[in-house]
């Protein structure tokens, strides 16, 4: 059979499973097949099997699609019904989630405890048990900024369409069956960490063991993400090569025949796959392993390659949303690329010279991907793998291995001691500057153009020549940065924070890129065993991945109209993840809560501040932004924020910050600057936008930045009706989502992210 004939069945697979879910990204590898089947002038039969898989995948999907239905339905009464269990619940502080099924329909259960004695209750909830509660199903949101995380999509693709937030639960009966005793067996491994391994090596020793990364801290996993090697915290290829190659050492050496020691090694890794949560990564090595063993059952050696592209085939036509999963993604592009390139890896004896080109071939070939769902890449990640994975294979997970079965103590302290410097230096590492480049999301021409230019990359290489290819993708990055950075269009962009405000202004050929606010969440005093690992932060999950998806790294002025934690909230994390030229603030309001935090931070990182007011400008005549309010120096909260007014796009706009009826007296009293675009005061509030200020201004748009269903009401019915009575078209960050009005030259349009 010729080599890697496999192939051309997966890549059918892939793009009939495209065409049906993306059809952009279906023709695009539909093309790539027919002219691979047109250069290599295959045979009719291979020509036929490519069409028969074609269409079998492409109505496979179709199939899938079409039964993806719900038979449940949103009813403003709570409903009582019996929930199951049906994965093991994540416990983060006083939130209980979990993956659960009610009338026969797979759901995700929210529950908030009342108490501590409650928590402790429910740590021994496990799948398989079925309690009787009383909640509102709601719709999961849809992603309301540009680029961000699809969460709605994410557990659509997994059979969820509703979120229950459960108000009241009785008692929880263990009704368990067999089919979950290994879930249970991963639940119970589980708790067993979490009871004998000392705190702050818990996290890591769970992912490495059962591929749970629910506790590891947040900076443990942003240093390890930042240096490119946050692959070595989730069970990939490498632990299960590894954990095989240990059990079929045992199995020969206490005299279990070789052919029961192939039938107990697939058993294992069929277990496996289920212990360590069934990630993409496992789902790949584990079935390519079973696919070889199997093999040669039957005489018939399989090369690499092919079992690839078997496991390939059979995983999509069982979940064709896998091939969205950037963690599928990832496990199959870097597999297949180290596979095709064996040639090139092999042509050398040197077991370090290997190593730098597994090393080489993987992160290149992972670079697209990264680039697309991340927007940057680690500088550092090269490097670091070459340290790490060594480091990792030959004795951390060893070590956490026998340490969970031994659980001595002494080894378990200085395995404790061993990750503690580990996480130490990756954090040590990760604080260099410029130790990441943010790229931005590339469009959909350009990502075509990244996986081009990692083809031609391999052919070079399998050419002996190295250095060409790394100029030639040196300039390529370069390219994309420069569309980034140089674009002819500018942009503004009302982000969706919920209850707050966070304005982007981006102008034309890098002229000025400034930030109106950064948004924020009220935080409420909890007691310790309330307080959450992994919380929420609009400035780390919003406001900094949106800012780095438009490919910016550095804040010309960053503006913070007041004090108020739903303007200011997420500064911090601005601050920590780019580079801030300036800060403006209102006069006196630097001793005001979270913002004399602020000024620390910005002390420290030696970043300007300056008071403005009346009559502060910058950024020229053209573009130029004026600070129109405060008039004087006493800082009294909402209408000492400071306003800012600017013709930018051929259009006039007036951002008011959390400006009141009172402020917006003064500001008609002193000036006459009729507007096109305002954004409404204090979100909508019926204590701002009087008609007298929308007679003086007598704008044609306004764009209200309010949370969805907030608690305050906002924005204002009384409000709402003032603005329509007068034609104003209305933008609202709580209904549409995003507002943004792109431009270039005196042409712009607005467009919402949700219709």
């Amino acid at each position: 059979m010729n080599k890697g004939i496999y192939l051309y069945p997966a890549i059918s697979v892939l793009s009939g499973t495209l065409l049906a879910l993306q059809f952009h990204w279906g023709a695009v590898v539909l093309a790539l097949l027919l002219l691979s089947l047109f250069l290599r002038k295959m045979t009719y039969t291979i020509l036929f099997l490519c069409l028969l898989f074609l269409f079998i995948s492409f109505l496979n999907t179709t199939l899938q699609e079409k039964g993806q239905k719900t038979v449940l339905s949103s009813e403003s009464e709570p409903i009582d019904s019996q929930i199951v269990i049906n994965d093991i619940p994540t416990i983060d502080g006083n939130s209980f989630v979990a993956l659960a099924q009610i009338k026969k329909e797979k759901v995700l259960m929210r529950y908030y405890f009342s108490s501590e004695e409650e928590k402790r209750k429910f740590q021994q909830v496990k799948p398989g048990f079925v309690c009787e509660g009383k909640g509102q199903l709601t719709e999961p949101k849809p992603n309301k900024n540009p680029n961000l995380f699809h969460y709605k999509n994410y557990l659509a693709h997994r059979g969820v369409y509703w979120i229950l937030d459960v108000q009241a639960i009785g008692g929880c009966v263990n009704q368990s069956k067999w089919k979950h005793a290994l879930i249970h067996l991963r639940f119970d491994g589980l708790k067993k960490i979490e009871r004998e391994f000392p705190s702050s090596s818990v996290g890591v020793t769970q992912a490495l063991l059962f591929g749970e990364t629910g506790m590891i801290a947040d900076d443990t996993m942003k240093a390890f993400r930042e240096l490119g090697v946050v692959h070595l915290l989730a069970i990939s290829g490498l632990h299960v090569g590894l954990i095989f190659a240990i059990l079929h050492y045992c199995l020969l050496r206490i005299g279990v025949a070789k052919e029961s020691v192939t039938w107990i090694g697939i058993v294992f890794l069929l277990c496996y796959i289920v212990l360590t949560g069934a990630s993409p990564s496992v789902m790949r090595a584990s079935s390519m392993l079973i696919v070889i063993l199997l093999s040669r059952k039957v005489a018939s050696k399989l090369r690499i390659i092919d079992s690839l592209c078997i496991v390939f085939v059979m995983l999509v036509l069982y979940d064709p949303y896998s091939v969205f999963n950037v963690g599928f993604q990832l496990s199959f592009m870097v597999s297949f690329s180290l596979v095709v390139s064996s040639a090139v890896i092999l042509n050398t004896s040197s077991s370090i010279a290997q190593l730098v080109k597994v090393t080489l071939i993987a992160q290149l070939s992972s670079l697209p991907i990264i680039i697309y769902h991340f927007y940057e890449f680690s500088l550092m990640g090269f490097l670091t793998n070459l340290l790490y994975v060594p480091l990792f294979s030959v004795i951390v997970l060893p070590l956490t291995i026998i340490v969970y079965f031994l659980t001595v103590d002494w080894l378990i302290l200085f395995h404790k001691y061993l990750l503690d410097g580990i996480q130490w230096v990756s954090a040590f590492i990760a604080s260099f500057p410029l130790n990441t480049i943010v790229m931005g999301k590339p469009p959909f021409l350009l990502l075509i153009g990244y996986l081009i230019v990692i083809y031609l990359m391999f052919v070079l290489f399998e050419k002996r020549k190295y250095m060409l290819p790394g100029l030639i993708l040196l300039f390529y990055g370069a390219f994309h940065m420069l569309l980034n950075t140089y674009d002819s269009h500018g942009e503004i962009v009302f982000m969706d924070v919920g209850q707050g405000d966070a304005t982007l202004i981006k102008l034309p050929y890098n002229r000025g890129t400034y930030l109106i606010d950064t948004g924020g969440e009220v935080q409420f005093p909890k007691e310790e065993w309330e307080e959450r690992k992994n919380h929420f932060s609009v400035g780390e999950d919003i406001v900094v991945p949106f800012l780095k998806s438009k490919g910016i790294t550095s804040i010309d002025t960053l503006i913070l109209t007041h004090g108020d934690l739903d303007h200011i909230g997420g500064t911090e994390a601005v601050l920590g993840e780019l580079k801030v030229k300036e800060v403006l603030i209102s006069p006196n309001s630097e001793e005001k809560g979270e913002m004399k935090k602020i000024m620390e931070i910005a002390r420290q990182k030696r970043i300007p501040v300056k008071e403005a007011r009346y009559p502060y400008s910058w950024a020229g005549d053209k573009d130029g932004l004026h600070i129109v309010s405060p008039q004087d120096e006493e800082y009294e909260g909402n209408n000492d924020s400071l306003v800012l007014y600017g013709e930018i796009g051929s259009l006039k706009w007036l951002f008011t910050g959390d400006l009141e009826e009172q402020g917006e007296e003064e500001f008609i009293q002193t000036f006459d600057l009729p507007i096109d675009v305002l954004k409404v005061g204090h979100h909508g509030s019926n204590t701002s936008t009087t008609e007298e200020f929308l007679v003086e201004t007598n704008p044609s748009v306004a764009v209200i930045s309010a949370g969805e269903s907030n608690r305050f009401g906002h924005p204002h019915p009384e409000v709402l009706e003032r603005l329509k009575r007068r034609g104003i078209t209305i933008y609202s960050t709580g209904e549409n989502g995003a507002i943004t009005y792109r431009f270039w030259d005196k042409k712009g349009t607005f467009s919402a992210q949700l219709p």
